[in-house]
């Protein structure tokens, strides 16, 4: 299938996904190419069951194509054995889940901390860094909380922090905003701008929010398991630095 063009983090030819077997067979992807640049940020946008979540999982490496090309930082995913793709998720992906998948037992801090503690980091250094990311987050003085102490927003914080703090190459994102108010929405968002333009970072956003889609680099659209259409989004310029301490009080 002939090498990726040169700066690509992601380069899928030809990717094919399905669900179930035989008559219950429901293909989610169907041929789709992709190419994604080091240091960009995408967001994918279309009606619900077009297949975008399926992708980012797969591109993330939790699940598994069932024919094509997917080949990720670097890697080409159909020849990696699962210990590769859970130990390229350890250290080159940072996930944002819709749900936050927050340890509802372990404080804030202790949330943030466990990618670096799976990447051998002290523990003490772990919850040092921790602390300093949900600062940047907003969040430096509920260190001590637990989950179940914070709303919706606060939450996505903190999911939004665990999935940085190790600093991955790549972060997918499905709906990092559904639970975010529009001001702290579009914070976050610049703050994930300038990371990935400032610390070359690839971001892949799943979202339904039209109000972020300017913070895009580039705006895919899907329908039925393929692109639609791949446009470059508003150009804002290199941004600002980005205190979120004071945007949020």
């Amino acid at each position: 299938m002939g090498d990726p063009p040169l700066e690509m983090a992601i380069h899928c030819r030809g990717l094919v996904k399905s669900f179930g077997r035989g008559d219950a067979r429901v293909p989610a992807l169907r041929g789709l190419d992709l190419d994604i640049a080091y240091g960009e940020m995408v967001m994918l946008v279309g009606p619900s069951g077009c297949g975008k979540t399926t992708l980012i999982s797969v591109i993330a490496a939790v699940l598994d194509q069932d024919a094509g090309l997917c080949r990720v930082l670097g890697r080409d995913l159909a020849r990696l054995t699962q210990a590769d793709k859970t130990l390229l998720r350890r250290k080159a992906v940072g996930f944002v889940f819709q749900a936050f998948n927050l340890i509802p037992t372990l404080t804030l801090a202790d949330n943030v901390t466990v990618p670096l503690l799976l990447n051998g980091s002290p523990r003490e250094t772990g919850r040092k860094q921790a602390v300093e990311m949900l600062d940047r987050l907003g969040l430096g003085g509920r260190a001590n909380a637990l989950p179940s102490e914070l709303s919706g927003g606060q939450q996505q914080r903190v999911a939004i922090a665990r999935a940085l703090v190790h600093k991955p190459s790549l972060v997918v994102c499905d709906e990092p905003t559904s639970a975010l108010d529009a001001k702290t929405g579009e914070t976050m968002l610049h703050l994930l701008r300038e990371i990935a333009l400032q610390e070359r970072r690839t971001l892949v956003i799943v979202t339904h929010d039209n109000r972020i889609l300017k913070y895009a680099d580039r705006v895919i659209e899907m329908s039925d398991g393929v692109i639609t259409r791949s446009g470059a989004g508003p150009s804002l310029g290199p941004p600002a630095s980005t205190d979120i301490r004071s945007s949020l009080s």
